[in-house]
């Protein structure tokens, strides 16, 4: 199985990416997970994908993912991407579990910032969709 980009990413592949950001979402909006690990991921072309994962993984995730490392991975489940508090225009978003492999590489074609740059208009029409961002419901607590 070939390494996918980032934006090509549909269904389970193996990627090479590099780990960006982490935080932790907070939710008290009934239906929504209370607590979710996120984390921010790119790609060698420069493209970013948000993976989540259980918030009681949080101590699992951190003994085998660095920020600011590569990793070659697998094993994680492609899904829609959440239409709350949503962080990179993707049409996925990857979910990791245990059965998530991160295996390490070296890659310095990979690069270690992430942009995602978007006109007013488009600023606009997320700033109403994304509005539980700014509410009291929702917390983000950002690592890096």
């Amino acid at each position: 199985m070939s390494s996918r980009v980032v934006k090509d990413i549909r269904a389970r592949e193996k990627a090479k990416i590099r780990v960006i950001k982490k935080w932790i979402s907070t939710s008290k909006v009934p239906g929504i997970k209370k607590n979710e690990l996120c984390y921010q991921f790119v790609d060698r072309n420069g493209d970013g994908i948000e993976a989540t994962a259980d918030g009681d993984k949080i101590e699992y995730f951190d003994k085998i993912i660095r920020l600011q490392s590569c990793y070659r991975v697998t094993g994680y489940v492609c899904t829609k991407p959440r239409d709350y508090m949503a962080t990179i225009n993707h049409p996925a978003s990857l979910i990791i579990g245990k059965k998530a492999k991160f295996v390490p590489i070296e890659s310095a074609d990979i690069p270690n910032i992430y942009f995602g740059f978007v006109s007013y208009e488009v600023l606009r029409g997320r700033i109403k969709v994304n509005k539980m961002l700014t509410g009291t419901c929702n917390t983000l607590t950002r690592f890096n």
